[in-house]
């Protein structure tokens, strides 16, 4: 079974990398591509083979790369880690003969944007923060870009405290109201239908460079029903995850949906199990999946989970 993983710089990737390795019940080969020579990127020698590529962003350039890549050498699957991959393959998956889970076009679109997302999840009956068109009467506010990804593009303030105020009042831009409280990021583990096997709240504990560094799984009920009420809708499968906060009155706000792996989901594997394996039965080798109900069960609800770093050496 040979596995590719483009961007490998990134979070998301080697955790994919590194779970891939994990699963013994299949040989699995894991290929890499990235930008930079091999040996700037530490995850560029943990793979079996790695090959530099063009930028993603050179769309032609990296689909003549990527199509022959995957077509001469068998790639049986290509686990897709990145925003801007997501985007990619919403275009360019048909056209390259190996198994790629990617949300069609219609939905790639949609949770693309931020805002037009955010007015769209609300139209199913979930909260999302306040959208904020009246500044005069504004307290605490958050201008979100409507389109970036992790947590950039994102400009918090207090009007009641600051004396001056970035412009982003400007197309491209939209204000919500600032909601104090506990920010949760829910892996989903999806079938071809778009159907829940597994849903994981991560309650955020501590964050290091815009992501989850510390995080705790809980069984938290609302949650886990707003997923099921969202995914019901939108049929998103494979790999994703949403982002929710909670404010102290207990009240539920949808922030976002991640169309792919998320860059601290190894701590839902770490206190559950490595569903990459579930992942390839189902895509790959048409295998069955489980209820979410029979999964679910599996989950070491409660624990804590810190991510870690590894040193590489190369000379």
């Amino acid at each position: 079974m040979r596995v590719l993983v483009n961007n490998i710089h990134s979070t998301n990737a080697t955790a994919l990398i590194k779970m891939l390795k994990r699963i013994k019940k299949y040989k699995i080969e894991v290929w890499g591509t990235d930008v930079a020579q091999q040996g700037y990127i530490a995850a560029s020698n943990m793979v079996d083979k790695y090959f530099q590529s063009p930028d993603i962003d050179e769309e032609i350039n990296f689909f003549n790369f990527i199509k022959p890549l995957c077509e001469n050498n068998r790639i049986d699957m290509v686990l897709v880690c990145s925003d801007k991959e997501v985007r990619f393959m919403s275009k360019y998956k048909n056209q390259i003969n190996s198994t790629i889970i990617n949300p069609d076009n219609r939905i790639v679109s949609l949770f693309s944007d931020k805002y037009k997302s955010s007015i769209d999840v609300e139209k199913l009956g979930v909260q999302i923060p306040p959208i904020i068109t009246d500044f005069f009467h504004a307290k605490k506010i958050i201008f979100r870009k409507k389109c970036s990804v992790s947590s950039l593009g994102i400009y918090i303030v207090d009007f009641s405290n600051s004396s001056v105020i970035e412009n982003h009042f400007k197309d491209g831009w939209f204000a919500q109201e600032f909601i104090d409280g506990t920010t949760y990021i829910v892996d989903i583990f999806a079938d071809k239908n778009g159907v829940p096997k597994l849903i994981l709240p991560r309650k955020k504990l501590e964050v290091q460079n815009a992501s989850a560094f510390r995080s705790q799984i809980v069984n938290h009920k609302k949650i886990i029903e707003l997923c099921k009420k969202i995914y019901d809708h939108y049929c998103i499968p494979g790999l994703s995850n949403i982002e929710f906060i909670e404010d102290k009155e207990g009240k539920l706000y949808f922030i976002e949906i991640n169309l792919r792996f998320g860059g601290s989901a190894s701590a839902g594997i770490m206190a559950s199990f490595n569903y990459l394996e579930q992942y390839l039965e189902h895509f790959l080798l048409n295998y069955e999946l489980q209820s979410l109900e029979y999964y679910m069960q599996y989950v070491g609800w409660d624990s804590v989970i810190s991510r870690f770093y590894e040193e590489c050496l190369f000379s």
